[in-house]
């Protein structure tokens, strides 16, 4: 019978391992994080949501009552030049 020890890998096969071991290890802390704050970033998802469902009515509703001034407030939000542009 053959000696066992010739079946092991050598140095190289043990640092695969490692290597494949400490990428492993980082998949997994990454799967965690994302499990960890998938429910915060879901409550904000869904609170951005409701708020926009609230201000759309409320925007409609201001635009019918003061049509003067939500055409100066579309006026001074739409135009193409700014303080900010490069001319």
């Amino acid at each position: 019978m053959e000696d066992a020890r010739a079946f092991r890998p050598t140095g190289g096969g043990y640092a695969l391992r490692r290597l494949l071991m400490k990428e492993l290890l980082k998949i997994a802390a990454c799967a965690l994080l994302v499990v960890a704050l998938s429910p915060v970033i879901g409550f904000w998802v869904v609170a951005l949501v409701g708020v926009a469902t609230f201000l759309l009515p409320v925007g409609i509703a201001f635009s019918t009552t003061f049509p003067k001034t939500w055409k100066h407030i579309e006026d001074s939000l739409f135009t193409t030049t700014s303080s900010l542009s490069v001319s």
